[in-house]
């Protein structure tokens, strides 16, 4: 009896042993797998977005509305690029080749909200809820472009409206600030997580400098802005993410500090002419 007592209390202890050790793994390898899967996701949603910005772009070089001209840039398979061309003028064309509808709807709405002061920026809900719905024009991807930040080696997938959801595929735009198609008297808003799942995301924003490179790309064109500065808000704040008459702008928008999310950073960004 003495010794089947002890050769229980043995696979007891190995027992409890394994789960041990597979729990300590699991703890470790949690990390890991989680960084890997944001990462495929992330990275299938900017091909998403690629790929539907190019079927378009074919779409118009086919039926002749967009022509190889001496500023037109090509990808690295020679095929017209015209998301690549950096916007240097104070304003945008006032048509596009394609998907104009959409342009218009968001040059519209963008004058719109500077000149009634973003009185519909009033609550949480007025910026996680999407007020377009990209499938009424043709779209089939949820994204309506990339955000890139060079020094931190960052590119996400820009979506609409700054949920939960949006941001753990990637970066949110605030409904109720400007549409990321640039102009002035505009400010894009993009909220991104200060680290998602073992991602680091904006993590590190605190790296960024004056002067750093942030770039947005579009369905039409390259938005490129310089960090300007910085400022920690508390969370029910919405003046510092307001519009500044006069200025073309993006800000990251973010938790403060890593780990507490007490607060919210916000990085001021501007396009330079």
């Amino acid at each position: 009896m003495k010794k089947n007592n002890k050769k229980k209390k043995r696979r007891i202890i190995i027992i409890l042993l394994i789960l041990l050790f597979l729990t300590g793994f699991g703890f470790f390898m949690y990390p890991i797998v989680s960084r890997m899967m944001i990462r495929k996701q992330v990275d299938n949603n900017i091909t998403e977005f690629e790929e539907e910005r190019d079927k378009f772009i074919e779409e118009a070089v086919n039926e002749g509305k967009l022509k190889p001209g001496e500023d037109m840039p090509v990808d690295e398979k020679g095929n017209l690029a015209p998301y690549k061309k950096i916007l240097s003028t104070p304003e945008p064309d006032d048509e596009q080749v394609y998907l104009d509808k959409l342009f218009q709807y968001m040059r519209t709405r963008n004058r719109e909200l500077f000149e009634n002061g973003q009185k519909t920026l009033n609550s949480a809900y007025s910026y996680q809820v999407p007020e377009i719905d990209l499938r009424v024009y043709g779209i089939k991807t949820e994204s309506v472009g990339t955000l890139e930040v060079d020094r931190l080696g960052l590119k996400l997938p820009i979506f609409l409206g700054a949920n939960d959801a949006n941001m753990t595929a990637g970066c949110g735009h605030l409904t109720n600030t400007s549409y990321p198609i640039g102009g002035m008297n505009t400010n894009c808003v993009i909220a991104v997580h200060r680290g998602l799942g073992g991602s680091d995301f904006l993590r590190y924003v605190e790296k960024l400098e004056t002067g750093d490179i942030v770039r947005v790309e579009n369905f039409w064109y390259t938005l490129e802005y310089k960090v300007v500065r910085v400022k920690i808000i508390e969370p029910d704040e919405v003046k510092p993410i307001l519009i500044q008459q006069g200025k073309d702008m993006l800000t990251l928008y973010t938790c403060h500090p890593y780990g507490v999310n007490s607060q919210r950073y916000l990085v001021y960004c501007e396009r330079k002419l």
